[in-house]
């Protein structure tokens, strides 16, 4: 039974919140802005309150699944992997919602969430990480949503060499599962951001 929290993670990961925002506001932000389903487009759009708003859902919506899962491994007899599989359903809930034929956001704030979750020490250093890069990237582009798709790439690149860094054995038979999972959510951020990569090469304004 543990293991239904797994679909319903992704369907929780699923809930557009950009979307609703812009429902609310008599928008589809699939239309606007970048069209991306995520808390830069709904900012972009809607304004700075939004962008709180749904990047707080979207980070709640990776991280109490988590908890939930983890509080079942350690008191409930769970596997060890849950908490790891549930995250991993969120985020791709968020990135491939089945709402919208499977096209979501980015995963930035859904994965912070879950990152949170597993490994408060690394979610904490990776978004300093994304402070300093957004900063900078701010500082040369002038307006805050253009910095956020650079800031999440840099952030997201370091995230998985930061728990390498801090914890031991990595590779281990336990810690492998772990370390794969952070591996792999680097690279879908990085590739979910490839149009911010592009753009920025080209000396244009990216979309996030």
């Amino acid at each position: 039974m543990n293991w239904l929290l797994v679909p319903a993670a992704y369907l929780l990961g699923s809930v557009s919140f950009a979307w609703l925002a812009g429902r609310a506001k008599g928008i589809d932000l699939r239309q606007h802005g970048s069209g991306n389903l995520g808390a830069t487009n709904a900012g972009r759009v809607l304004g700075k309150g939004w962008f709180i708003a749904v990047f707080i859902a979207d980070l709640l919506k990776g991280l109490i699944p988590v908890m939930i899962a983890k509080h079942l491994a350690a008191h409930h007899g769970a596997s060890g992997s849950l908490p790891i599989a549930v995250g991993a359903a969120a985020i791709i809930g968020h990135v491939f919602t089945c709402f919208f034929a499977f096209k979501g956001g980015k995963a930035v704030a859904t994965s912070l969430g879950v990152l949170t979750a597993l490994l408060l020490d690394v979610a904490a250093i990776s978004l300093g990480i994304w402070i300093l890069a957004w900063t900078v990237f701010y500082l040369l582009l002038r307006k805050p949503s253009e910095a956020v798709g650079p800031a999440s790439v840099i952030a997201a690149a370091a995230m998985p060499f930061i728990y390498l860094a801090r914890y031991p054995d990595p590779w281990s038979l336990l810690a492998i599962p772990l370390t794969l999972f952070l591996f792999l959510l680097s690279v879908l951020v990085v590739i979910k951001h490839r149009s911010n990569i592009a753009k920025l090469m080209r000396r244009r304004d990216p979309l996030g």
